[in-house]
């Protein structure tokens, strides 16, 4: 069995460095391929400072999708509870506080009356958030799975914002946290991650993503002709290729059925291109053949505007009424750390 080991010196660069390699890695080192997604299995990632921000706007992501992230995943009463255990533990002691995330519950998928296709049936993505205080202040994530280069970025901001309110209480800077994240397997989506490599912060990542996804066979360099063997650049290719073809034959955003790839085809008008370029694309979807309404007007598609700048180091929990600022360490400062007898399992409470 093939396990993936990732370190680096900060969030950013592990995100960077997971990314990069899930979506160059030639097929001998992935796990699972498709023209969809490709993935590796048992993934171990470390980082030895949670220093960590982003531009949510880089990956076309909005404010709003880290609210209902928080939500469905964060129990406020859960949160309140684990920051009180994680007093307890404070700088010296040896147990391990942990916090399960919420049950979140599948989406879409033709068993619900929907036409989409079903999101999380196999359960929660983040499964657990937990902090230790040995050797090294720690932020340990436990995930069934992770998009990198989509949601991966809401992920590490998740574990890292409540490192910011643990290290709030124990007066512990976050860049002296260190962090793990423990996956059963991460992927890479053929179009949900392309705004990755097409709008990264980062120049070089930007400019070798944008030869790799858009330019012809013969202006590529003989480096990148390497890079687009890759399943998931190989994927990305075809489904990108199927966006402008699209584009140049002038169907409409009402045209389309498959209304997850339609929210990147609109978000590749407007932020590459603008939102005038995206209007052109503007349209009616109209009710099928069979539907008492059959060929009347249903839903009129807009182009998007521009999303705004969201940097994570910004966000907190206030989707859950908990904002950072209001946080009162005061009600943390009279927990004194327990004393743990060798013999007591910290898990159960019983004699091991």
């Amino acid at each position: 069995m093939t396990s993936h080991i990732f370190n680096a010196p900060d969030m950013n660069q592990l995100h960077d460095d997971m990314c990069l390699t899930l979506a160059y890695a030639p097929s001998a080192e992935l796990d699972t391929q498709s023209l969809i997604d490709v993935s590796m299995h048992n993934v171990i990632a470390t980082a030895d400072s949670m220093k960590w921000d982003f531009n949510l706007k880089n990956l076309w992501l909005g404010k709003a999708r880290w609210s209902t992230m928080v939500r469905q995943y964060l129990d406020p009463q859960a949160v309140s509870e684990w920051l009180q255990m994680c007093a307890k533990v404070g700088h010296k002691g040896r147990g391990t506080a942990t916090l399960r995330t919420r049950t979140v519950q599948s989406q879409g998928g033709l068993a619900n009356g929907m036409t989409n296709r079903e999101r999380r049936r196999w359960g929660s993505c983040m499964l657990s958030m937990s902090y230790k205080a040995l050797p090294t202040p720690t932020i340990t994530l436990h995930s069934r799975t992770s998009y990198m280069g989509y949601l991966s970025v809401l992920d590490l901001s998740v574990a890292q914002t409540l490192g910011r309110y643990v290290g709030k209480i124990l007066g512990i800077p976050i860049e002296s946290f260190h962090f793990v994240w423990m996956i059963e397997s991460i992927q890479y989506h053929s179009f949900k991650s392309l705004a990755y490599l097409l709008c990264n912060a980062d120049e070089d990542i930007r400019r070798t993503g944008r030869r790799v996804l858009l330019k012809p066979l013969d202006q590529l360099t003989v480096e990148e002709r390497l890079l687009i063997t890759a399943p998931a650049v190989k994927a990305s290719r075809v489904w990108l290729n199927k966006v402008r073809r699209e584009d140049a034959a002038g169907v409409t955003l009402g045209d389309m059925n498959y209304n997850t790839y339609r929210r990147i085809r609109r978000r590749w008008h407007t932020e590459l291109f603008g939102v005038e370029y995206g209007r052109k694309f503007e349209g009616w979807s109209y009710y099928k053949e069979g539907h008492p309404k059959e060929g009347q007007e249903r839903e009129f598609f807009k182009a998007y505007r521009p999303l705004p700048h969201v940097m994570v180091s910004g966000l907190d929990l206030s989707a859950i009424k908990m904002p950072f600022r209001a946080l009162d360490t005061t009600l943390f400062a009279n927990i004194e750390p327990e004393e743990v007898d060798d013999n007591i399992c910290l898990e159960c409470g019983s004699d091991d």
